[in-house]
């Protein structure tokens, strides 16, 4: 039957029947080996009593689990209160025009290392679809559910074929994992130049995150680019910390998926009342904002491997981490990945902070 045909099934009123959407299918490899991943988490959450968030701890690959924290990540992106995150997206179109012109020679592939919701993915696959048809898009994220939201809606608003996207739900953090990276981008394409992306503040959210940008720096060959964004601060004085801590905490959305992870992966009862955001200066390169949820009382929380850790009042899991970067700390840092920044741009937030977009190539 023809989509919109009327057709009478013996009642006195028509029916319509519409034939359901056909599903979505892209080309997915497998799961990394997630057992080491595992026993990481569990191993974090069974740190010893620390009031200050630097104990049990949700780290960045275990962050975004779980079909709750990908929705609920979207939604921090389009919430109006949502700070960095939303204005992330929306100064996103503008920013990549200040960088555009030092992107890898044309033909070239495209590799998001956490595309989020995938509308700057999008941003990025317009523009370099226009005078690259055979353009390839991977996608990597350790969340499958946050994959898989990004990829759909790509599919839908910009029609892309599907037979030109690889989703890989790998975690870029784990060395093993880089090196299978490179070896399948060399056997896909050789020689073609590929950029790379690492957005939305992604990069200061790893505890070790100059040593992750170092080991990303390792999958660039001569002609690769790495797209960097990240958050910035004019100066470290200690007047700035409450400014960058009521950015997050004025974000409801932002409570929320902090606090998903949580639900996910222990048998915590969560009242967003007990979730903290704790600010101070790190190394004198960053301001850090780790939002905590702090106990309430004693209690015994049941971790993923069903056995149980004692809570004690006062003590805390850290479900969250940020940075904004010195210009100096970001400098440091790049350069001690051994990466060159080739264009860069940074816009204001409204307020006396501002996001950075650095096109990078191998020093």
């Amino acid at each position: 039957m023809a989509v919109g045909e009327i057709a009478r099934t013996g009642g006195p009123s028509p029916v319509l029947r519409v034939p359901a959407p056909p599903a979505l299918e892209w080309l997915e490899l497998g799961r990394d080996d997630r057992t080491a991943r595992f026993v990481s988490l569990n191993s974090d959450l069974s740190r010893a009593f620390d009031p200050f968030g630097d104990g049990k701890k949700i780290a960045s690959g275990h962050a975004y689990a779980g079909r709750g924290s990908a929705v609920a990540w979207a939604s921090v992106c389009r919430d109006p209160l949502g700070g960095p995150p939303r204005q992330s997206v929306e100064s996103f179109a503008e920013r990549w025009q200040g960088v555009r012109d030092a992107v890898p020679r044309q033909p070239c592939h495209f590799v998001s290392l956490g595309p989020g919701d995938g509308r700057k993915d999008g941003v990025l696959l317009a523009d370099l679809s226009r005078t690259n048809g055979d353009l390839c898009y991977l996608p990597v994220d350790t969340s499958e559910d946050l994959l898989h939201l990004a990829v759909r809606g790509l599919i839908h608003r910009l029609g892309l074929p599907t037979d030109r996207v690889l989703s890989l739900p790998w975690d870029f953090s784990l060395k093993e994992n880089i090196s299978s990276l490179r070896r399948l981008l060399d056997e896909l394409f050789g020689a073609t130049p590929v950029l790379f992306s690492l957005l939305g503040n992604a990069i200061a959210g790893f505890d070790a995150d100059a040593d992750v940008l170092g080991l990303l720096a390792t999958m660039l060959r001569p002609g690769d680019r790495l797209l960097l964004e990240a958050e910035v601060t004019p100066s470290l004085m200690a007047s700035l910390v409450p400014a960058a801590v009521q950015e997050y905490s004025r974000s409801p959305a932002f409570g929320e998926f902090a606090t998903a992870s949580l639900r996910h992966h222990t048998d915590l009862c969560v009242d967003l009342a007990d979730v903290e955001l704790l600010g101070s200066i790190e190394d004198n390169r960053a301001i850090v904002v780790k939002t905590v949820y702090r106990a309430g009382d004693d209690l015994v929380v049941t971790l993923p491997n069903h056995s149980g850790v004692r809570f004690a009042f006062d003590d805390t899991i850290r479900l969250a981490l940020s940075r904004k970067y010195s210009p100096e700390g970001l400098a440091d840092m790049v350069d001690g990945a051994g990466l060159r920044i080739v264009e860069d741009v940074c816009t204001g937030t409204g307020g006396p902070f501002g996001l950075a977009l650095l096109m990078l190539e191998a020093a």
